[in-house]
């Protein structure tokens, strides 16, 4: 985040050296003369304990030093996005941010359980459809991401951003990203080939016990050999043999959601594979500048 235009600060609580809390605060200029501030799945404490409200407060203290409240630069507000599913009763300074940064809703696979039973939870058109990968010989590859992958990646990518119509991350982007999670092993890149062809691939981000479906892309030629089927049964396969609990599809439709919602097919594609639905409470915002908010609000547009 710090190459691509923000500051970043990590601040944690800490009691006999033991981590009781923390958050990953990102500063983003906007303008010249104005930033916010914003905490992806954070803060991250245990709120179900009883000193969760004074935890949280004490953080929020802390994360306001970061802010600028005078001078040429000033914080409009600070945007937080805790995976919660619940909104607790302390964060009522805080009101429901006009749209996410992060997907609100999202389908996990718990992996501490069989493949037969992983197999079993799947849709049929799932099961059927990793059969045809297999029957065709489609194969996947768990590579470490790089800059040369970065680009092979980038060319299926640009034929499914063109496909289904959605703007996407350029190739500067990947390269940095891939190279990042290379040099931190964080990340694994996997890839689905047939006759040597790249048909489908995926970047998945590694970190704790879950690993997150971050980009996916798929090649518009031999479609009929079912690769992305075969790509994240192999995906999930893999994070199972490696000890990971959740396999996070990252981002799907809400339940209700009407079939003209711009998720609609990438949804269906992942309920294919089974899970659960997770509904977090999505974005807060404290505001600290009531203008300058209704101004960012007025330049910002909904990711």
């Amino acid at each position: 985040k710090q190459r691509v235009g923000w500051d970043t600060f990590k601040i944690g609580i800490q009691k006999k050296s033991r981590l009781l809390g923390g958050a990953v605060v990102m500063k983003f200029y906007f303008s010249p003369t104005k930033n916010f501030l914003y905490i992806p799945e954070g803060p991250v404490l245990d709120y179900t304990k009883a000193d969760s409200e004074m935890l949280f407060h004490e953080l929020i203290s802390e994360i306001d030093t970061i802010a600028d409240f005078k001078g040429k630069q000033l914080t409009t507000h600070l945007r937080i996005e805790p995976r919660l599913f619940a909104v607790p009763a302390y964060f009522e300074r805080f009101s429901k941010a006009p749209y996410n940064l992060e997907p609100r809703n999202t389908r996990m696979i718990d992996l501490w359980i069989s493949e037969e039973s992983l197999l079993s939870n799947m849709k049929p058109k799932g099961r059927y459809n990793i059969k045809i990968a297999e029957r065709e010989n489609v194969q996947v590859l768990v590579m470490e991401p790089d800059a040369l992958r970065a680009k092979s990646f980038m060319k299926i990518y640009k034929e499914t951003t063109e496909r289904n119509t959605f703007e996407g991350k350029d190739s500067p982007y990947f390269e940095l990203l891939f190279e990042h999670l290379k040099a931190t092993g964080n990340g694994k890149f996997f890839a689905a080939y047939y006759n040597d062809e790249l048909l489908a691939a995926a970047l998945v981000i590694l970190h704790g016990d879950r690993a997150t479906y971050f980009f996916g892309a798929s090649s518009n030629s031999n479609r009929n050999k079912m690769a992305p089927y075969k790509l994240h049964w192999e995906i999930i396969r893999h994070l199972k043999k490696n000890g990971y609990h959740w396999y996070d599809f990252w981002g799907v439709t809400p339940k209700d959601a009407l079939p003209s919602h711009g998720w609609h097919g990438l949804s269906r594609f992942k309920e294919k594979f089974g899970g659960e639905l997770f509904n977090f409470i999505g974005a807060y915002d404290f505001v600290y500048n009531e203008k300058l908010y209704t101004e960012f609000l007025k330049e910002s547009k909904e990711i």
